[in-house]
């Protein structure tokens, strides 16, 4: 056989394989109440044999809680605590045991897809002022700011999580046959935090206990974090090696009680969906119609347009590597309100609402009233700030979200030592992770309010939803699920007048970036007016960036 001859068997059997992964990402998988009570079981007996009290929360990979269990003697409460000074932003804020735990287990269930699984030790080492965390003068994690999404107050997310995404350790993906299933949280040690130091290898136990809860429900090793690299560094999965399973208890036997019930896994909020020729899905609780400047059609095709681009776009964050990005899109209306969302097969859930919440930003930084609307909602402080630096939100320039973003970020230029933090930013005396500036501030009240949600989106025991009242995240309109400050987002314009926004949300920030381009060419900003256009301090503002060798060959 020659060398051609293998070279095309090779091929073929490459495109196979491929084909089946992708079948395998998108074939209906579930968890049953069985599953639920195994993952339980399994977490607190390790739990008892390390000496531990915790609780124990199951999520699916939409973020529905699935079961909470507490042991006897578990604390009730944790200390969301960091570097920040306590008492600012949520630093030094006292919360469940419990939403902590679901936190957890939901952001491991809904950042995981079938391309890859990340855990919270991934977050927390892409949500800080340096990407890796510690390394001095490199910009801030590329999700600096996801944090503050997919919050119970959402009007957008399917299942709001009470304190938002964790990177606290403990939270871990759950798989069944290679498919992506949800996520378990555990909560234990009173302290609710982020790794600030990823050289140290330590082996929390909440991480112990969440891995031994996997057993039979692993990731498949291939997708998991640590085979990720992104800019040329490698994510982390988990630090723990302790892989003994210790004496089974039977559920029925568990110290402790479960919180609620424990459910099976609900319908999905999606159904099937074609968009220009590219396969997808949509909720049915956001049809695509006309805003008050844009046409049903034009949505649909700005949507599309972003698709095909996503179908080309070469994966950051997916193994295996050469596939396409999936991801959320998103466009708004120019008061905020949501006119048409799009998601790629397998595109990780999270990206959801955080596609609409830069979508959001984007439109609302935009406006011409932005800086009143701020001062009217009592973040005056921030307005004043960016007015000094020669910012006056007040329409004259198109922010996208990476723009918006770098007035964000407490070391300006981003992650530049030695600087002074951005105007919309916490000053780094104070910051921390659960401290960064206006993006907590604009939520802190809904996310601290007994029972650390404004208005519970109540299932029935089918899961049918149930009507709700509207319990906006923030007393600013234009932002109900809260504001994204990481790349994704770009305004539109017909000629020169602000027409609502684009957001783009599910793979690395530049193939965002990428994505959110494609959709608003359509309706692009006035180059004169661009946040590229713009110097703060000297430093010329961003305003998308593209990857290196964006499509797929």
């Amino acid at each position: 056989m020659n060398n051609k001859s293998l070279v095309k068997k090779f091929e073929f059997f490459a495109g196979f394989m491929f084909l089946f992964v992708l079948t395998m990402s998108v074939r209906p998988q579930s968890l049953t109440v069985a599953d639920v009570q195994t993952v339980i079981a399994q977490a607190v007996s390790k739990a008892v044999q390390l000496n531990q009290k915790i609780a124990v929360s199951v999520t699916d990979k939409e973020g529905h809680l699935l079961g909470t269990f507490v042991m006897t003697g578990a604390p009730a409460n944790t200390l969301i605590r960091s570097v920040g000074r306590a008492g600012q932003g949520l630093e030094n804020v006292s919360v469940p045991s419990a939403a902590a735990a679901q936190s957890k287990a939901g952001t491991a269930g809904i950042f995981s897809t079938g391309g890859n699984a990340f855990t919270t030790r991934t977050a927390s080492f892409i949500i800080q002022e340096h990407f890796p965390p510690g390394i001095d003068n490199t910009e801030g994690g590329p999700l600096y700011g996801v944090q503050f999404s997919t919050l119970a107050c959402s009007d957008v997310a399917i299942a709001g999580l009470p304190l938002g995404l964790s990177g606290d350790q403990g939270g871990v993906p759950l798989y069944k046959n290679g498919v992506a299933v949800g996520g378990v949280g555990i909560e234990g040690d009173g302290l609710y935090s982020v790794d600030r130091d990823p050289t140290d290898d330590d082996q929390p136990v909440e991480e112990i206990i969440a891995v031994s809860a996997t057993r039979g429900f692993e990731a498949p090793t291939l997708i998991r974090a640590d085979n990720i690299l992104v800019g040329g560094i490698r994510f982390p999965y988990v630090n723990t090696v302790d892989t003994s399973a210790p004496p089974a208890i039977a559920f029925a036997s568990l110290p402790g009680a479960v919180v609620g019930a424990i459910v099976p896994t609900p319908t999905s909020d999606f159904v099937p969906a074609t968009l220009n020729g590219v396969s997808g899905q949509v909720s049915t609780r956001f049809p695509t119609i006309a805003g008050s400047a844009l046409t049903a059609a034009e949505v649909s095709q700005i949507l599309g347009a972003a698709a095909a681009i996503a179908n080309q776009t070469r994966a950051g964050i997916r193994q295996p590597i050469g596939t396409n990005a999936r991801v959320s899109m998103a466009v708004v209306d120019t008061d905020g309100k949501v006119l048409g969302i799009f998601r790629q097969l397998d595109a990780p859930v999270f990206g959801f609402d955080v596609a609409v919440q830069k979508a959001r930003s984007s439109n609302f930084f935009s406006r011409a009233d932005a800086g009143a609307k701020l001062a009217l909602a009592g973040f005056a402080s921030y307005v004043n700030r960016a007015n000094a630096d020669g910012i006056q939100l007040n329409g004259s320039v198109a922010f996208s979200d990476r723009g918006m973003g770098f007035l964000h970020r407490p070391l300006f230029p981003d992650g530049i030592n030695g600087t002074a933090a951005g105007p919309l930013s916490t000053k780094l005396l104070d910051w921390s992770p659960f401290n960064d500036g206006l993006q907590v501030d604009l939520i802190r009240t809904a996310l601290t309010s007994p029972p650390m949600v404004c208005v519970s989106k109540s299932k029935s025991r089918k899961f049918s939803l149930v009507p709700v009242a509207a319990c906006p995240c923030t007393a600013v309109p234009e932002l109900k699920n809260g504001l994204q400050i990481f790349a994704g987002g770009i305004p539109l314009y017909r000629g020169s007048t602000l027409i609502g926004a684009i957001g783009v949300s599910g793979d690395g920030i530049d193939q965002d970036d990428l994505i959110a381009a494609g959709g608003a060419n359509l309706f692009p900003p006035p180059a004169a007016i661009r946040s590229d256009t713009v110097l703060v301090r000297g430093v010329r503002l961003p305003f998308v960036k593209f990857p290196v060798r964006p499509f797929v060959e």
